[in-house]
């Protein structure tokens, strides 16, 4: 493992073949934990992963990232998402310019939802990368991995209840055993077999008419519920 405390020299003749990229937050944690809890235990995961890799070559974990929701609370510092997928991008081609095209992603924080898409856009657009999430199910971790995620059971399941007409039969079945994430690394036409990932041959269009009412309602009393609970907590919308 080389880190920023070798010279040019030492990471050169080290030549790290994988990077690894922790991702913290400066925010609040409550009166007990210090803003710095993230970054300290982004820095600490970065580098057990780092020292386990061998040829990793460990960055500084970024401190700051997106933090808008406590922003209330004293001490708190945010990026906003875009700012934190730019600077991302920027460390992720300043390595693919030296030459290091393997690179992981470590985040602590919940907040910095920003990532995931910023990962699939980059490995999208860059087929000479391969940037990956440091963490997900694996090969002998069945139990993890989602058996439906796109044209299974429960979308054919609702369009053949509500536009019968527009279903052209069924696509096989088919999940590949893999974590969702794999999505954000090669897409559903490398991941699937024809696009799907789940079991159209379990559609219920009888329970999905069922399902969408229960749905419907849940979310209607759920709006009704938040705003008049948004207005008690920070007063009504001003006229």
């Amino acid at each position: 493992m080389v880190t920023v405390f070798n010279t040019s020299r030492e990471i050169a003749e080290a030549n790290p073949q994988i990077a690894v990229l922790p991702v913290g937050s400066l925010e609040q944690h409550g009166h007990h934990l210090p803003v710095a809890t993230d970054w300290l235990v982004a820095d600490e995961l970065g580098r057990r992963l780092a020292e386990r890799l061998h040829d990793a070559m460990l960055l500084p974990a970024i401190c700051y990232a997106n933090s808008q929701e406590h922003m209330d609370c004293a001490g708190t510092v945010t990026l906003r998402p875009g700012t934190l997928a730019l600077v991302i991008e920027d460390i992720v081609m300043s390595l693919r310019h030296q030459g290091i095209r393997r690179i992981v992603i470590l985040s602590t924080h919940g907040g910095n939802w920003i990532i995931k898409p910023t990962v699939r856009d980059l490995n999208f657009r860059y087929s000479d990368i391969r940037i990956i999430h440091a963490d997900g199910p694996l090969a002998d971790e069945p139990a993890r991995m989602p058996a439906e995620t796109h044209a299974g059971r429960g979308e054919t399941s609702t369009v053949e209840h509500l536009w019968p007409d527009l279903v052209k039969g069924r696509s096989p079945d088919f999940t590949p055993g893999l974590g969702q994430e794999y999505n954000d690394y090669m897409g559903y036409g490398t991941s699937t077999q024809t696009g799907v990932w789940g079991n159209p041959s379990e559609a219920d269009p009888e329970g999905a008419a069922v399902s969408l009412e229960a749905r419907a309602d849940h979310q209607a009393r759920y709006v009704r519920e938040t705003f008049a609970k948004l207005d008690e907590m920070l007063g009504p919308l001003a006229e």
